[in-house]
């Protein structure tokens, strides 16, 4: 995920709060950078061009770092880069479906976020990585990154990132409800559901919400069932764990301690407790989360470059005590281990017969597999790295504003443990549709709609999707 997430919502939500969720699933624009946003086979003067189709902003930033380190100078000198940039999450997928099943119109690079990632990988035209000559040591990769994208033992994409969960929380509000704002402390008030759901009574006992909106905890629990949604092509649901889900979230909304009874990421509401706008204890985050969505949102004053929208943005200056909530958080594992998102790389086989694949090959290289650019990759955003020997070389920087922002705790320390963790047994290539029919669910069975009719519900659309219905 949620890259696009990371990096559009968070702005777009203070300016556009009626098309926010549209911006995140989102905005029906598209837009495409310099270069040819049509047939690619042919040559840009005495270089050619690799297109490149994505669903995030930072795939522009991710290139413009590749194409200034000298290192690449043989693949700048003889390519241009054509990013393709569609933000809505269901226009992009049957772009992608739909150029990769013409020769002519097939991207040569595309990217995926976690929720389409398989299906991306299970395309006819997707390139095997070692089609594109791209040689990893597996051995050397978080397990569940490789397994995700890979299909019958072939390994199809590969991502730059492992995106573990955690819990972020607020150390000042925890010092003053539950008498310490530590991470060994508040993880004790919150390492199951039990203890979670007590803790978040004594948090509206003082008056604050536990959590933002109700499907703050959806992709914990998720990542925690027994399997996937799709089985052999049959609809599978673990009635008992999305029972558990949806019976917490709703005692969680009658009793106030949700800030709101609604759905609220990637919303304006959602934001306002990052900042403390609102009194929210804590989010349920990861990696990537960390950096592009909590820590930019925690701050009220942003003197950075406006986006291309207008938005401000925070600039480096910003991050300090007493601006918003900077300063104020802490991470602890929380009740369960989970994943959520990232960003996986592929090539097309167009790209091996067109004779683009050097390129390709070398930016995910770049990005995905040389340790030397993926740490300075990794330094540069403070994102956590797929592979383990890149990992072990991180420490938080005490004078980057991530380590600030965290009050001087180290985040790699536990990332590095929850990445070993991540399993991916609950996942498909469907779970877009899955994560919407939840959704759905969710506020019906908040909203008082029975529990059977709302399982009935994503039973239902499982059915709808062309799911056999056992």
């Amino acid at each position: 995920m949620n890259k696009l997430k990371r990096v559009l919502c968070g702005t777009l939500a203070l300016a556009m709060a009626a098309s926010m969720m549209a911006a995140c699933g989102g905005d029906d624009s598209s837009s495409s950078g310099s270069g040819n946003s049509g047939d690619n086979s042919g040559s840009n003067g005495d270089k050619k061009t690799v297109k490149v189709y994505t669903f995030t902003e930072e795939t522009q930033t991710m290139l413009d770092i590749f194409k200034k380190d000298e290192a690449n100078k043989a693949i700048v000198d003889k390519y241009d880069f054509d990013i393709v940039l569609e933000a809505t999450a269901s226009n992009y997928i049957q772009k992608v479906a739909s150029a990769l099943s013409s020769d002519a119109d097939a991207p040569d690079l595309f990217l995926a976020d976690a929720d389409y990632a398989q299906q991306f990988a299970a395309y006819e035209n997707t390139a095997s990585l070692a089609d594109l000559g791209i040689t990893l040591n597996e051995s050397d990769y978080y397990t569940y990154v490789l397994d995700f994208t890979s299909v019958d033992g072939v390994r199809k994409g590969v991502s730059h990132q492992a995106a573990a969960g955690a819990v972020l929380y607020r150390r000042d509000i925890a010092e003053e409800v539950l008498g310490s704002g530590e991470p060994e402390e508040v993880q004790k008030a919150m390492s199951d559901w039990t203890k979670f759901e007590e803790t978040a009574g004594k948090m509206v006992d003082k008056g604050y919400y536990m959590i933002s909106g109700i499907d703050e905890l959806k992709r914990c629990f998720m990542n925690n069932r027994d399997g996937a949604w799709v089985q052999d092509g049959k609809y599978y649901c673990d009635t008992a764990t999305v029972t558990q889900y949806l019976e917490l979230t709703k005692r969680l909304a009658d009793s106030k301690a949700t800030n709101y009874v609604d759905k609220t990421q990637w919303t304006p509401n959602w934001y306002n407790g990052m900042n403390g706008t609102s009194n929210v204890f804590c989010y349920f985050g990861c990696t990537w989360y960390l950096h592009y969505t909590i820590k930019p949102n925690c701050v009220l004053t942003k003197t950075g470059e406006a986006d291309k929208d207008g938005n401000p943005q925070a600039a480096e200056a910003d991050y300090v005590d007493g601006n918003g909530t900077f300063g104020k958080w802490g991470l602890i594992p929380g009740p369960a281990g989970y994943f959520w998102g990232g960003t996986w790389w592929f090539g097309s086989k167009q790209a091996v017969s067109r004779g683009t694949s050097e390129a390709v090959a070398a930016v995910i290289s770049y990005f995905c597999v040389n340790d030397a650019s993926m740490e300075a990759y990794m330094k540069q955003t403070g994102d956590f790295p797929s592979k383990k020997t890149v990992a072990a070389k991180l420490t938080s920087d005490t004078n980057s504003s991530t380590y600030k922002f965290l009050a001087g705790q180290d985040h790699y320390v536990l990332l590095k443990d929850a990445a070993d963790k991540i399993n991916v047994k609950t996942c498909s290539q469907y779970d877009d549709t899955f994560n919407t029919a939840l959704d759905d669910a969710t506020v019906a069975f908040v909203g008082g709609t029975s529990l059977e009719d709302v399982l009935q519900d994503i039973e239902d659309a499982a059915a709808s999707a062309g799911f056999t219905v056992e």
